[in-house]
């Protein structure tokens, strides 16, 4: 927002002296051609803004893609100006140093957008052989050259000169300003063509426009002043430029964002979700939520019958964001059910699963799970706790409580891990609630956390609370709580109640 509004200022200001200019020279005194010249440069310059303001709000989404065409706008820009202030200022002898000065950087704009217009379409287009980083370099290098010939200029009027009485004449040698964006243009073109079988058609037709066109232009300029329509064209084909690669941006986002919302839809899909969970059953009651903070998330809960006594319960949250997380917290998931069904002990369960996860583990992802088997004739269980969030217990007649102790790694840290596993008897009437760190780390407007002691507030808001209830509690404490701050984080939550047999 800051640089957004200094270039706000900084291009209304330019674009205010230029009319300012205007009115105090006075319309009819400047010829006909310098009033069309004028008012394109004009025209342009507001486009120039215009686009400016686009490419910043795009600039996170396209990265270091638009930094080099950012840089061709503004040359773009200050040619505008210049040339504008150039046709101005033209005749008047008390304002000859100006002329000359538009001049020389109006000069100086036409090898650096050439330059610019190399890097963005390597860039753009990853053109990246030895060949292309070759003639990148010389290019680059080569700016030394016309940038070291406008200087001369001042004293030998090789290209121009500006007479006592202020009057622009280009100079015999004019032609020879032109060679270095002629050639890179040219070179630009080349490696177009080049790589023409790993672009698609647009590309080509767009990165050509802009190289042909100004070429074409110039040509028919070069020997014919008072016409200077090079700047303005140069304006015209970026916004071409940008509008056409966004438009093809844009669908590749949609196309992105349609992928998201399938991934999405088959990421709630294989969480349970139908609740109340096996109905016949009167010893337990329970309910879980996922509430990702992107389309999809790393987070996940589950529950299922291993025979008709033992129930599981997991509570897991995968490191990282986005998809790579939703991938791993997929099959994180599938491997701890498929080892759960076998009827092993928690330890064993995630020693098996930690193993398997570590297996071609590039993205060094991890997940810290918490997981639990439960008796429900007797209450009587086994859990471990793998780098999780501490629990929540509630005794029947009494407030829910934090159950610290010490935990084990998070798995898929390292290959060989043991994990150290605890038992616990619940009583009928007790009642658990298992969380992830979304829970506690939402933050507010001022980045301050939930925490734990509003948390437990929450649950003990309503101490007859059913399980829904109780993360419905939860959930409403943490959106009055956090307002309008954006969610960072999944936010999954679980909680059991166990009835015992009647």
């Amino acid at each position: 927002m800051k640089r957004l509004m200094w270039v706000s200022f900084f291009c209304i200001l330019m674009t205010f002296l230029t009319a300012q200019f205007t009115f105090l020279r006075g319309v009819a005194n400047l010829k006909p051609m310098y009033v069309l010249n004028i008012g394109m440069d004009m025209v342009s310059m507001m486009m120039g803004y215009m686009l400016f303001v686009c490419f910043v709000i795009d600039v996170q989404k396209n990265g270091s893609d638009l930094r080099f065409l950012m840089l061709l706008l503004i040359t773009a820009y200050i040619g505008c100006f210049t040339d504008a202030c150039a046709w101005l200022v033209d005749g008047i002898p008390q304002l000859r140093w100006a002329n000359i000065l538009d001049n020389t950087v109006y000069y100086l704009c036409a090898p650096l957008e050439a330059c610019y217009f190399w890097l963005y379409t390597m860039t753009y287009l990853k053109l990246d052989d030895k060949y292309i980083r070759l003639v990148g370099r010389v290019i680059v290098l080569g700016l030394i050259g016309p940038i070291s010939m406008r200087i001369i200029n001042l004293f030998t009027g090789i290209y121009f000169t500006v007479d006592a009485s202020g009057v622009y004449q280009r100079s015999p040698m004019y032609l020879l300003s032109l060679i270095y964006a002629y050639v890179v243009m040219i070179l630009a073109l080349i490696g177009v063509i080049y790589q023409r079988k790993k672009l698609q058609r647009f590309q080509i037709v767009t990165f050509f426009a802009y190289a042909a066109v100004p070429l074409i232009i110039g040509g028919l300029t070069a020997t014919m002043y008072g016409l200077s329509p090079s700047a303005s064209v140069a304006m015209l084909i970026i916004l071409l430029i940008y509008g056409i690669l966004n438009v093809n941006q844009g669908r590749e986002k949609a196309a992105a964002d349609r992928d998201l919302m399938v991934a999405s839809a088959i990421q709630e899909n294989i969480l349970p979700k139908i609740f109340p969970y096996l109905p016949d059953r009167k010893e337990f009651d329970l309910y879980a939520t996922m509430n990702p903070a992107r389309e999809v998330g790393g987070d996940f809960y589950d529950f299922f019958m291993v025979d008709d006594d033992r129930l599981v319960l997991v509570m897991a949250d995968v490191s990282g964001k986005g998809i790579p997380a939703a991938l791993f917290m997929m099959v994180s998931r599938t491997l701890i059910k498929n080892r759960a069904l076998l009827g092993e002990d928690p330890a064993k369960i995630l020693y098996e699963v930690n193993n398997q996860l570590c297996e071609g583990n590039k993205a060094e992802l991890f997940v810290t799970v918490w997981l639990a088997t439960v008796s429900l004739s007797t209450g009587e269980g086994l859990a471990v706790n793998a780098g999780h969030e501490h629990p929540v217990l509630k005794h029947k007649d009494g407030k829910f409580e934090l159950v610290q102790y010490k935990h084990s790694p998070a798995v898929a840290t390292m290959e060989g891990l043991k994990f150290r596993q605890h038992e616990f008897k619940l009583e009928p009437g007790d009642t658990f609630f298992v969380y992830t760190d979304g829970v506690t780390e939402a933050a507010n407007a001022n980045n301050v956390f939930f925490g734990e002691e509003r948390m437990l507030e929450a649950l003990n808001k309503d101490q007859d609370a059913d399980p829904e209830r109780i993360l419905l509690n939860v959930s409403q404490s943490i959106k009055e709580y956090v307002g309008d701050a954006k969610q960072f984080d999944d936010i999954t939550m679980l909680a059991f109640t166990y009835n015992g047999v009647n």
